[in-house]
């Protein structure tokens, strides 16, 4: 009769890897693992333009942005409900909306966005994005990332700098109201740093309540592109 021979070295293999599983759980278990305090949340903004100031593009800063999403100290003073953001992506999507005539309506319009490089204060490589679309069935839409290594990509505190420019505009040079612009980010708060106060003052707010404010940090009454978010001011 053949004999077949076993080999010992699978279960003493398997044995030695338990001995060292538990021991791991023990270390585990006898040392706290490290965290995080600090708050964070990705989200993506959406915002829609108005048509107030009749510009067909406008330029977006960190502090902007900061700004757009804000906590009530009073019912006149607001604050930054975050302290640096970064962005991921921005989307634009528009079909025109001025009337030429009764029943004629211009056949094109254009959106673009821009994380610009030879504006003071902006490091974001020139990266930009643009399209169009004729007629009312289909809408204009472009997305762009920010070149990875970019300023515009890293985490920003706020400031005067440059995050990106977007604009909406239809045949005829005017800007489109009612197009959407989505701002794919993320936020992030720091325990050195004060809650930085928004720069357009805020009216009738409620003390401990949480905002959105428009694209450019302006109120709603002002802005270039509200949030679709509420509560809105």
């Amino acid at each position: 009769m053949r004999r077949v021979k076993t080999s010992r070295k699978g279960k003493n293999s398997k044995h030695l890897r338990s001995e060292r599983e538990a021991l791991g759980e023990q270390a585990l278990a006898n040392r706290l693992p490290q965290i995080s305090d600090q708050l964070m949340q990705s989200i993506t903004l959406r915002y829609t333009t108005t048509g107030i100031g009749g510009s067909s593009s406008t330029t977006i800063t960190f502090a902007n942005l900061l700004d757009s999403w804000l906590i009530a100290g009073t019912a006149t003073n607001g604050y930054q409900l975050m302290d640096f953001i970064r962005i991921k992506r921005v989307t634009v999507r528009a079909v025109s909306d001025n009337i030429v005539a009764a029943g004629v309506y211009p056949n094109s319009v254009s959106v673009g966005i821009e994380f610009p490089c030879l504006v003071a204060g902006a490091g974001a490589g020139g990266k930009t994005a643009s399209d169009s679309a004729m007629g009312q069935n289909q809408a204009a839409m472009c997305t762009l990332r920010p070149d990875r290594m970019s300023a515009a990509s890293f985490w920003q505190a706020s400031s005067s700098s440059v995050a990106f420019v977007v604009r909406a505009v239809n045949q005829d040079g005017t800007v489109v109201q009612g197009a959407i612009i989505d701002v794919e980010c993320s936020f992030k708060n720091a325990p050195d740093v004060n809650p930085a106060a928004v720069s357009s003052a805020i009216a009738g707010a409620t003390a401990g309540a949480i905002y959105f404010g428009g694209i450019d940090g302006a109120r709603l009454a002002a802005t270039w592109a509200r949030s679709v978010f509420i509560p809105r001011i």
